[in-house]
């Protein structure tokens, strides 16, 4: 009997679930590999935990950026070990749902599905990122009325209107949060002379950061080290440098909202008006982000109930109606 298995691999974390056994993995996107031997040393909050404490022979991976497969050998090796975790076997003839960003060439899609191949799938089907959200928020996609997603993860952002079982207008940028770190890191740098962890990146945009470039707090005291001299010491970031770093992607996505909105045809905008927008992903938890994008486009802007989690319930939801999905699966293997 085939196991069939969803997957969610996405530029910071990777979700992969069973129809028997639900959600088994939620982890960073991360694989450690001896690259003596060429094997899968550990993956997830494993690998994470090794950032920096390995002998130069294990090297710690992230294989995917901006939503497109960067090292095909190593996300072929990350599947695996997932699968391997999942107790699925080549003999067990998993067929595979996985999502994929709407903005994916079709090289880059071959690519995902040829890892998942490799690392032991019978068969792979790919659905796009926006549609898997929509089945997940339990929208009537393949009614003939207007939903609109937003699906605002670590490496890309897109936004999409779908009707009748497709997406009739969409926009996306290879732009996310971890461009939101990199910012704030950068300032860091530039402004203080410091650099700081990832963890300390994230705590600082969850606790001060304000889309709208409200004071949400004074300042955070971190534990930082000197680009001059190596030295750790401790450093004050005001919130007004957080937002200063965020600006410029917050602008991009909004914008990018905008024009998914404004290609929409009359009817389905009308749609839209009624039942508004619904913010998925892990970068839509970002404080007074929707208030900005409801204020910039006049739509009711909502963010899901545990948005980092709901493209993978729309892909467990796709492996319980395979038959019924077919038309969406295929759209999306182009």
């Amino acid at each position: 009997m085939a196991l069939d298995v969803a997957l969610d691999i996405g530029t910071s974390h990777t979700r992969l679930a069973t129809a028997q056994r639900g959600v088994m993995f939620n982890e960073p996107t991360l694989v450690a590999i001896d690259t003596n031997s060429g094997d899968v040393v550990e993956v997830g909050h494993n690998a994470l935990d090794m950032v920096g404490r390995t002998p130069r022979h294990v090297v710690v991976f992230r294989p995917l950026a901006q939503g497109a497969t960067v090292d095909f050998d190593v996300t072929a090796r990350l599947i695996a070990g997932l699968f391997d975790r999942a107790g699925v076997s080549k003999l067990s003839r998993a067929r595979v749902v996985m999502s994929v960003p709407s903005l994916a060439t079709a090289i880059e899609r071959r690519a995902l599905r040829q890892a998942a191949i490799q690392a032991g799938a019978r068969e792979v089907s790919l659905i796009e990122a926006p549609i898997a959200a929509a089945i997940g928020l339990g929208l009537p996609v393949q009614d003939p009325v207007g939903s609109a997603v937003t699906v605002l993860g670590a490496g890309a952002s897109e936004a999409a209107l779908i009707s009748l079982g497709g997406i009739v207008t969409s926009s996306a940028r290879r732009q996310g949060g971890n461009d939101v770190d990199a910012a704030i890191a950068s300032l860091l740098r530039l402004r203080q002379g410091v650099v700081v962890s990832p963890a300390t990146l994230e705590m600082l945009k969850m606790n001060l950061a304000s889309a709208l470039g409200r004071t949400r707090g004074t300042a955070e005291v971190i534990t930082a080290r000197t680009v001059d001299r190596g030295e750790l010491v401790e450093t004050e970031v005001s919130a007004e440098l957080v937002n200063a770093a965020l600006h410029d992607v917050v602008t991009a996505t909004v914008r990018m909202i905008q024009d998914c909105l404004g290609d929409a045809p009359p009817d389905l905008s009308q749609d839209v008006s009624a039942r508004g927008l619904t913010m998925v992903g892990g970068h839509a938890l970002l404080s007074d982000f929707a208030e900005l994008i409801a204020n910039s486009t006049g739509v009711e802007v909502t963010v899901a109930p545990n948005p980092d989690e709901v493209i993978i319930e729309g892909l467990q939801m796709c492996l319980e109606e395979m038959s019924s999905l077919h038309s969406l699966l295929r759209s999306a293997d182009r």
